[in-house]
């Protein structure tokens, strides 16, 4: 069924999909910091820095692979070249601490900088964790949320950091460069539940949950889109997660949700969707159209010393697939454009189509 712009006017979309991204449920959030020991990793393991609110956007869930007073003694052997933030006990969820957050631990290659990590006890034959570093996870989660400002949905997806401003995602799925071209050859962490991780988080969002219009967002889970905002609208489409859309209308308050109109470019979908499973994007999505609002000069990458491709007229329409990367005092997206031509273009002459 098609659902055209002027139909659209008034809210739909709801089906979590796989992915371990659920509403999270009835706990508050942590007010103190739920540690029961530091112990500091070697400093030769981690990089002195002086991190804030800004600079923290991501929470990487480990395994161990070894016991719990392993993982401490190797985070405190010069030789090792890691550690993480914390590391949980699966017994009884007893928690130390080893890097302080202003300073980056090395847990995941090429995605230190901006996040923080947490170890989790996980021996062989070990059958899952217990219910107890479950809500020891959280309660740091919770704790990490509110004090940095992250938000805690669960991302199953290595371009996710590209698309989303922060959140929760595995070592596994963690990119290996800012272009989120590939991620971690690994298969930590193993077998941690997200669905079972939700269940004791806070209701806490860590993050603005609402948007503005014409605002870039994206899907965080496979998501019904509907003619209507409710539950009981009929579905448009199903849009997969990561897809990215406009805010073109909402918010409407529908069956305990809040529904915001998207457009879905790339699908030529009009829908109503709910708010949990959709986010703000960082400026753009990766799949956001956009057009250019002057003349703009397309470059082969992301500076103003590398060689211009092409000029695209004002009012050219392409779709961002990279980025972005901060360079010359200017941030950068890699856009395809509707004439054939690509590149990299400054955000200063770019806007939501």
């Amino acid at each position: 069924m098609d659902v055209n712009r002027r139909q659209l006017l008034k809210a739909a979309g709801l089906s979590v999909g796989a992915g371990g991204v659920v509403a999270a449920s009835t706990t508050a959030a942590a007010a103190e910091e739920p540690v029961d020991q530091w112990r500091p990793a070697d400093s030769s393991n981690y990089s002195a820095s002086n991190r804030g609110v800004n600079d923290i956007n991501w929470i990487v869930i480990h395994y161990t692979v070894g016991s719990y007073g392993g993982a401490i003694n190797w985070f405190q052997n010069p030789d090792a070249n890691v550690s993480a933030h914390y590391v949980v006990r699966n017994s009884d969820g007893h928690t130390t601490k080893m890097v302080d957050e202003s300073d980056v631990a090395w847990h995941a290659a090429g995605f230190n900088s901006n996040s923080i990590g947490i170890e989790h006890e996980w021996v062989e034959g070990q059958d899952g964790f217990t219910d107890a570093l479950y809500q020891r996870s959280a309660a740091i989660i919770d704790y990490l949320a509110e004090t940095y400002d992250i938000p805690k949905n669960y991302y199953t997806s290595h371009t996710a950091p590209c698309n989303a401003s922060g959140g929760i995602i595995g070592h596994m799925h963690t990119p290996t460069d800012s272009y989120c071209s590939s991620s971690n050859s690994t298969s930590c962490p193993g077998p941690y539940d997200p669905d079972k991780l939700q269940q004791y988080l806070g209701d806490g969002d860590g993050g603005d949950s609402t948007f503005e219009m014409d605002q870039a967002v994206h899907t965080t889970a496979d998501l019904n889109a509907r003619e209507q905002p409710g539950t009981d609208s009929p579905i448009v489409a199903t849009m997969p997660e990561g897809s990215a859309g406009r805010v073109v209308n909402g918010p409407e308050s529908a069956d305990g949700y809040t529904w915001w109109g998207l457009h879905f470019h790339a699908e030529n979908v009009w829908a109503w969707c709910a708010e949990p499973w959709l986010e703000a994007c960082p400026t753009f999505c990766h799949g956001t159209y956009v057009e250019s609002t002057g003349d703009l000069n397309v470059r082969s990458g992301p500076s103003v010393n590398d060689t211009v491709r092409s000029t695209v007229p004002e009012g050219t329409r392409g779709v961002v697939t990279q980025g972005p990367q901060n360079a010359d005092g200017y941030q950068w997206w890699y856009v395809e454009w509707n004439d054939g031509s690509e590149g990299w273009s400054v955000v200063d002459y770019l806007q939501t189509a």
